[in-house]
């Protein structure tokens, strides 16, 4: 019996700036104890999650993507800020937050809207571009989010990156790292 296996569409993230994320979780793990810290390699920003999804289904997403990149121009993006999803004092989702971007919001309606219409039941929600950090809050004391704004981050003259390209991912729940790329779509291939 063939199983279905979860998809997503996400922006990747460059090695250096998965590297400089790496280090300042193990400096601040023990300050911010969360259950689960995402493995580096699992970094990225999710556009659309899909779900579940039978093979002919993927093809017509990969179909769509390459019509929906090949139409945006790559682009610069930056990581800065920290926040949360969740309860305050005990949060389920840490993340690193993503400067706003008219770029990323154009792209990301297009992608939302296509799949749509290729009959995937998504995420209702407006869309809040982040890379998740960690999961579910193990502190024996409330999250300190009052800190945020003051807590040591990586330097911001190193979190800018050309987004080039976007990727349809497969979770495997059982490895680590736990994403893996199954097709990618460069942006800007329609240059006139």
């Amino acid at each position: 019996m063939m199983t279905n296996t979860h998809y997503f569409l996400a922006i990747p993230i460059p090695t250096s700036v998965k590297q400089l994320y790496l280090e300042w979780r193990e400096l601040m793990k023990e300050q911010l104890p969360f259950k689960t810290w995402v493995h580096h390699e699992d970094y990225h920003i999710t556009l659309v999650f899909l779900g579940e999804a039978p093979f002919t289904k993927v093809q017509d997403v990969k179909t769509e993507m390459k019509k929906i990149a090949a139409n945006h121009p790559a682009f610069t993006l930056k990581l800065s800020g920290l926040g949360y999803f969740g309860r305050q004092e005990s949060p389920r989702i840490f993340w690193a937050g993503v400067d706003v971007s008219l770029q990323l919001t154009r792209l990301q309606k297009d992608i939302y809207e296509a799949c749509e219409r290729l009959g995937f039941m998504l995420e209702k929600r407006a869309y809040h571009p982040h890379m998740t950090l960690a999961r579910r809050w193990g502190g024996e004391y409330e999250f300190p989010q009052g800190s945020l704004s003051d807590m040591m981050q990586p330097k911001d003259e190193h979190l800018e990156m050309k987004v080039e390209n976007i990727v349809l991912y497969q979770t495997h729940l059982n490895r680590s790292p736990k994403y893996q790329p199954l097709s990618i779509f460069s942006l800007g291939e329609n240059k006139g």
